[in-house]
């Protein structure tokens, strides 16, 4: 857990250095709120025909929300915010349609670069950074895959958000747990942001674990709602992922709600 945290810092420290700040987003809230969820290859960038956009000719090679295409558009760049998509790299994408229709996504759209090179050099303090990239992009596609095979599609169209104290997520410490990296679980919310129903989509393969870990969502869940709003017009259903993260070295394993 700590070399995945010292990896979530320097992140963040290359933000700030950057004067370019991102909210940190689920993947399931990521993909809740995109017209387009896949992984790509970018073939071809063309930066003449648009003045506002670059144009991005791609290859689908796995779709997971949205319609085939051959074209997204990313905000040229202004200022520390752009994004750079070289040609021939491959891509795991969340867009969104702008006013016009377009198919668009930027620095803090949740893109990542799939084939992405690490110099070892300029990393040395940090020398997990690759390991735990790549095992982030892994986690995020088994879950995207899974939601395609078993057709489960998130919606959250209220912009609602789940949250646990960090306090009582240390009581999940130290479980075992063979091969599943996730858990998923419909919530179905009352207008007042209270929960009404907790049903299990997928458990971790440990029956003590999953049976606490559901009595524990219906008990100690936070749901809140974007503009600090503490209502909806009516109930709604949203999925939440639970993540398992297996011992390190002499870090225990624990259960976090963020795919790291």
């Amino acid at each position: 857990m700590k070399k995945i945290l010292l990896t979530i810092l320097f992140i963040g420290i290359s933000s700030k250095m950057l004067a370019c700040t991102c909210m940190i987003q689920k993947v399931i809230d990521r993909y809740a709120k995109s017209d387009f969820v896949a992984t790509v290859n970018v073939l071809k960038i063309d930066s003449e025909k648009d003045d506002n956009y670059l144009n991005l000719q791609i290859e689908i090679l796995e779709l997971y929300k949205g319609n085939q295409t051959d074209l997204l558009k990313i905000p040229k760049s202004r200022g520390t915010c752009g994004i750079y998509t070289p040609e021939n790299t491959k891509w795991l994408i969340f867009a969104s349609k702008d006013n016009n229709g377009n198919l668009t996504f930027g620095y803090c759209s949740g893109a990542k670069q799939i084939d992405k090179k690490f110099d070892s050099k300029r990393l040395k303090k940090y020398p997990n950074v690759e390991t735990n990239h790549k095992r982030n992009l892994e986690r995020k596609i088994e879950l995207l895959q899974y939601l395609k095979t078993k057709k489960i599609s998130p919606q959250n169209e209220f912009g609602l958000h789940s949250s646990f104290s960090l306090e009582s997520m240390k009581k999940f410490k130290g479980y075992d747990v063979n091969k599943e990296r996730f858990a998923l679980y419909e919530l179905t919310v009352d207008k007042d942001l209270s929960i009404l129903n907790v049903k299990e989509l997928k458990a971790f393969d440990n029956e003590k674990l999953a049976e606490e870990l559901l009595e524990f969502i219906r008990e100690n869940i936070s749901i809140g709602r974007k503009g600090k709003l503490n209502e909806i017009p009516e109930q709604t259903k949203i999925v939440l992922g639970l993540y398992y993260y297996p011992p390190e070295k002499e870090n225990s394993s624990f259960i976090g709600t963020f795919a790291l």
